[in-house]
């Protein structure tokens, strides 16, 4: 007999939809499978993190650039090149017979950074919420201005990077699952839970 069960059912036709989705979506697909490989490669401070986090975003350009999400596209942009430069950091940040250590910021960059970042979060949503239709624009504004902290950061391997995307991170899951897009808040878990290890992985060596 078949199961008529109403939850197995909902989940079914869920993990239908997602697959039915990313099948029309490849390039999105592919976009989200390297983001992730990216992510767990810089937590473990591999250096073709950088190489695999650029394939990741061109797909993402491409992908914005198919909706016409500007912002998101341009976004990527900066993000395609701060990892070029973070890619170059990396690996001769220290000279080319040393690799980049990991260090911390002193508490008054940190404190800096926060306040930068919530400035900008309320004067990027303040100008999404008068001067276009955007949904969430205060929440979407404080992860955008927060993502690009978290990037340079990264990008100059200073271990804050990880508590910044574990903010926004927490912040993507609440804002794509309010918005119905679970497949997407469901890869967003993934990357906070690889932002998590991250930071005790640099933890460890950075008390080394």
């Amino acid at each position: 007999m078949p199961d008529n069960n109403p939850r197995k059912l909902e989940m079914t036709s869920f993990w239908q939809s997602v697959v039915e989705y990313f099948y029309n979506s490849p390039i999105e697909l592919l976009g989200a499978v390297l983001t992730v490989i990216c992510v767990w490669l810089n937590t473990r401070q591999n250096i073709w993190g950088w190489p695999i986090g650029i394939l990741s975003i061109i797909c993402y350009i491409w992908v914005f650039y198919e909706v016409y999400l500007l912002g998101d596209f341009l976004l990527n942009i900066y993000f395609l090149l701060l990892s070029i430069y973070g890619w170059y950091n990396w690996l001769y940040g220290k000279g080319k017979e040393e690799k980049l250590p990991v260090t911390a910021l002193p508490l008054q960059q940190l404190v800096t950074y926060i306040i930068v970042g919530s400035v900008a979060a309320f004067i990027f949503g303040e100008i999404l919420a008068r001067y276009t239709p955007a949904s969430l624009p205060y929440w979407d504004a404080t992860t955008t201005s927060f993502s690009v902290l978290a990037q340079w950061l990264l990008a100059r391997k200073k271990i804050e990077n990880w508590i910044f995307w574990i903010f926004v991170n927490v912040l993507y899951i609440g804002i794509y699952f309010a918005k119905d897009l679970f497949a997407t808040s469901l890869v967003y878990a993934i990357l906070l839970a690889l932002a998590v290890k991250g930071y005790q992985h640099w933890k460890l060596e950075l008390n080394h």
